[in-house]
């Protein structure tokens, strides 16, 4: 619970001018960033249920953006996957823990989404249908266009082989019951080119359908049309008005929970391959090295302000869209043998964790729960395999 009566409500954003230059304003971050739930009530009873109604609700929201049509993926893949395997699977929509902010007649629910799932069947799409028409997305009656035009060109090709073929037979052959038995194989040949030809083009057709209705699925969770079921559901838990407030992030590493949910489900699938997985993770991790961009010159931003770059100037001057630093420790039973021996413990991080705004600045920055800094996002995740369990801590920083 929040303490209203101890907070000081007139915190004014400061700002320090030296001669020519200005700093930035020093960031006090939200309530909602300290605790999952921001809730005032004057029944102290009613807390005693906030946790498990948190966690169940957060079990439904995964659930829902977890469901998938298991016909539609079975004609798509070429090998068949084990429902085990696709609980650990990586395509997905990955979902961070919810931030409940509570008021007295709704629940706003803020979700970080990142979409793993759909990008990979852009990916699929990609290598199997439109490098082969070299087309993008049209509509069916072009494609079908383009599969005549291909095997037409073909068929031109196979004619004038034909008729080369004829006349060869024509000279090294005298008989001509041989002569004319060779023109039937050579014929039936053809024609079964030709039925396989169309038969492929046909195929590559059919699973971009398929993978165009697993998009459409896909995209649909996200719809109100759908995401009003999951409302009611939510509401019976909680006896109020729910509204959701969806942020699609465009890398997994933006947010600490995905992060460490990501690494949890490889290390599920082969704990042997845990050092690939985390140099795999440190590769793909892009930290911007820190500057000291705060000083900016009055006389810049005079000269140069305009209806058209204000957007521009905005932009580059909002504070925590850079990752500078992550660090991600994982702790439990990952022996490569079958029997839990030992614990053992590995680190990777890279960049830096410090607040530029206290280190380098010197600029007042706020602590969030005692001693974790407000630059700081801090996940810690728990799983298991078959010899025991392991923990996942992670750490990402934003200046």
């Amino acid at each position: 619970m929040l303490n209203i009566f101890k907070q000081d409500t007139n915190i004014k954003n400061k700002k320090k001018i030296i001669k020519d230059y200005i700093l930035y304003t020093n960031n006090y971050p939200s309530s909602i960033r300290e605790w999952d739930n921001s809730i005032y009530t004057y029944n102290k009873y009613t807390f005693n249920h906030i946790p498990q109604v948190t966690l169940s609700s957060i079990k439904l929201i995964k659930s829902y953006f977890n469901l998938y049509n298991l016909r539609l993926e079975r004609k798509v893949r070429e090998n068949k996957l084990l429902s085990r395997l696709r609980r650990t699977s990586s395509n997905k929509i990955y979902i961070s823990n919810g931030e409940f902010k509570h008021t007295t007649n709704k629940v706003i629910v803020t979700l970080y989404l990142f979409n793993r799932q759909r990008h990979n069947y852009l990916l699929n799409i990609d290598k199997r249908y439109i490098n082969k028409f070299k087309h993008k997305f049209v509509k069916i009656n072009k494609i079908l266009d383009i599969i005549k035009n291909e095997s037409f060109k073909y068929i031109e090709k196979l004619n004038k082989i034909k008729y080369l073929l004829i006349n060869i037979l024509n000279v090294y052959n005298n008989d001509k019951n041989k002569l004319i038995n060779n023109y039937k194989s050579l014929s039936n040949y053809i024609n079964v080119f030709y039925k396989k030809l169309i038969r492929k083009y046909l195929k590559s057709l059919i699973l971009f359908l398929y993978y165009k209705q697993l998009l459409f699925i896909n995209e649909s969770k996200l719809n109100y049309n759908y995401l009003q079921y999951l409302k009611k559901y939510l509401e019976k838990l909680y006896g109020k008005n729910i509204e959701f407030n969806l942020v699609n992030i465009r890398q997994f590493y933006l947010n600490s929970e995905i992060l460490s949910e990501s690494i949890i489900l490889k290390i599920k699938r082969n704990r042997r391959k845990l050092l690939k997985y985390l140099n795999i993770l440190k590769k793909k991790i892009k930290v911007k090295k820190k500057k000291y961009l705060y000083e900016i010159d009055l006389t810049y931003y005079n000269k140069y302000i305009n209806k058209n770059n204000i957007e521009k100037i905005i932009l580059r001057n909002i504070k925590h869209k850079h990752i500078t630093g992550f660090r991600l420790e994982n702790k439990g039973r990952l022996t490569k043998r079958y029997t839990a021996s030992r614990s053992i413990s590995k680190l990777i991080y890279k960049g830096n964790l410090s607040n530029l705004d206290s280190s380098y600045n010197s600029m007042s920055s706020v602590l969030l729960r005692g001693h974790l800094k407000s630059n700081i996002q801090f996940t810690k995740l728990n799983s298991k395999t078959r010899i025991g369990s392991f923990g996942v801590k992670g750490w990402i920083s934003g200046n």
